[in-house]
């Protein structure tokens, strides 16, 4: 399909289009164990899983970023799952007012097996090596192979949504899903 032409979509469309759609909110962060200082991170929404064998998770960071920068540098980076009751958090790292290694609260974090910042409250953090890495305009596609998963057994809330341009909780269930994928 390379040579075809790409009708031109309003940026505003996109965004607003965009907005419909309810992703789970991470801290996507990096550094070294050596240098708590050098610690970087950032609120990501474009987080998925792409394949349990080998196990491993995509990650959509914008290029332009302190923590993309570092994770280039180190090819490590933890993804820390947010509940509805991180929301504070989840502004922090996504750039109001708290830059750097600031935004660590040092009796939240703690450094992974892989010397990554890992968040001792997240719903589950996987510690990763980048083995891929795609770029795409003004973001990178990091493929990281999990090294490392840690989840809380307890969660006392749900996790945390980001929708129409705002933070959320899931709500109530509207239905149940089981059984084999046909």
């Amino acid at each position: 399909m390379s040579g075809e032409q790409t009708p031109a979509v309003d940026l505003a469309d996109f965004r607003l289009g965009m907005s419909r759609l309810a992703s789970g909110v991470s801290v996507v962060a990096t550094g070294s164990a050596d240098d708590p200082a050098g610690w970087r991170g950032m609120t990501a929404t474009a987080v998925s899983s792409l394949c349990a064998d080998p196990p491993s998770l995509v990650a959509c960071l914008n290029r332009g970023t302190g923590t993309y920068r570092e994770l280039r540098h180190n090819s490590l980076f933890s993804v820390n799952l947010l509940s509805s009751r991180d929301v504070a958090l989840a502004r922090t790292f996504a750039g109001q007012d708290v830059f750097g290694a600031e935004r660590f609260a040092p009796d939240a974090w703690s450094t992974g097996t892989l010397g990554v910042p890992v968040l001792a409250g997240a719903l589950a953090s996987f510690e990763c090596r980048v083995s891929r890495s795609v770029d795409h305009g003004t973001h990178a596609l990091l493929i990281g192979a999990i090294a490392s998963i840690r989840w809380m057994d307890e969660a006392s809330s749900g996790p945390l949504i980001y929708h129409r341009h705002e933070f959320r909780d899931l709500g109530a269930e509207v239905g149940v899903t089981g059984g084999s994928a046909t």
